[in-house]
């Protein structure tokens, strides 16, 4: 009986320690997969640092012969020594990542294209498109999108233009909080996926979801319980629509060979190669280099309003010059064209009319 309770570890504190929901599940995968270790469990209440660190670096080298790569041990090595933190012991890190492998990038990945997010938005139902033209549009990183509720979008007018897109607040009420626009595409989506929800009996207000988890369209309790969607569930779907649409291959693991499919690495990431999109369209649309890295919800010293002081509106018309970039139809981009050539001539005869005018003023003088 006692033998049974001494292994039993408390992780109350670690649990609170973490403020991040995708944080904490990739770091409890680590524990687990750490107090596995033969000698791990020794260590618990163990308070000599030095004792513990020695038992890390056996762990480390333990994952290099496993074949684990520098980020994924860098992981485990940060949710251990965060552990230890909560119980007051500090472990010194410096020391144990001397044991990491080298940092190397087996291949240099890219972001979608126009084209291919095309080919995922023809396979996708509505609630993808969704998610999948506020990842493109937005840049927002796929785990903040559970968390975002109706409350965290504002519907605003487009600047000289027709239409209407989001202003969307990401990681409400946090340290991390930052607000980012929407392309009219992605805000029709929207509009669109909200519409169906409301016509099958679910009673929309500020604290819905704006993404919710999927559900039986024939049961009326699962329509009017709106769940959470979790961030695994759309990398699941993501992967799914882009073999679905041969934009990714189905791999088939090799006989002998120890990687996971998910540990195959490819040339565009699942969900980065979204940001990294809206990223490389951002930079050919010249934003300044400041109001970018606020769009994109960087957490630098150079973010801080004490250095930057812009309005909502000089963030918004900053954002618009990327938004022909970012807009996926080929049809859309050529109304957002047109629209502006209209506004353009339009200014331009009223500025014929302006100077005319001022000319018959001239020579009644």
């Amino acid at each position: 009986m006692h033998q049974r309770q001494s292994k039993k570890i408390n992780l109350d504190l670690f649990e609170q320690s973490i403020k991040s929901v995708y944080t904490g599940k990739v770091y409890r995968t680590c524990l687990k997969k750490y107090f596995e270790f033969p000698s791990s469990l020794k260590f618990i209440h163990v308070s000599d640092p030095r004792r513990i660190e020695d038992n890390v670096i056996q762990f480390v080298i333990s994952l290099k012969k496993q074949g684990k790569g520098f980020s994924a041990i860098h992981n485990y090595v940060s949710a251990i020594a965060k552990f230890y933190r909560t119980k007051r012991v500090y472990l010194n890190t410096k020391h144990i990542n001397e044991y990491l492998p080298e940092f190397k990038k087996s291949k240099k990945d890219r972001p979608y294209t126009h084209e291919e997010i095309h080919k995922l938005l023809d396979v996708a139902d509505m609630r993808m498109r969704a998610i999948i033209l506020l990842l493109a549009s937005t840049g927002m990183r796929i785990g903040a999108i559970p968390g975002l509720r109706l409350r965290n979008i504002e519907k605003v007018s487009q600047f000289e233009l027709d239409t209407h897109i989001y202003k969307i607040t990401v990681y409400e009420n946090t340290n991390d909080e930052y607000v980012v626009y929407c392309t009219f595409e992605t805000a029709n989506a929207i509009d669109e996926y909200l519409k169906m929800r409301q016509q099958y009996g679910e009673k929309l207000t500020q604290n819905s979801f704006l993404i919710r988890e999927q559900f039986d369209v024939r049961d009326p309790f699962k329509i009017s319980t709106c769940k959470q969607v979790k961030a695994n569930t759309i990398t699941r779907k993501l992967i799914d629509l882009a073999e679905r649409c041969l934009i990714r291959q189905k791999e088939t693991l090799v006989e002998g060979s120890n990687k996971k499919r998910s540990e195959i690495r490819k040339d565009v990431p699942i969900a980065m190669g979204f940001r990294k999109f809206f990223t490389n369209h951002m930079l050919e649309s010249d934003l300044k280099t400041e109001l970018r890295w606020l769009l994109e919800g960087h957490n630098l010293k150079a973010n801080d309003p004490n250095y930057i002081r812009t309005t909502p509106k000089s963030l918004q018309q900053e954002y618009e010059k990327g938004i022909n970039a970012l807009t996926i139809n080929e049809e859309n981009r050529q109304k957002i064209r047109i629209e502006k050539l209209e506004v353009e001539k339009s200014q331009l005869e009223q500025i014929t009319l302006d100077i005319q005018e001022l000319k018959r003023k001239m020579k009644k003088k």
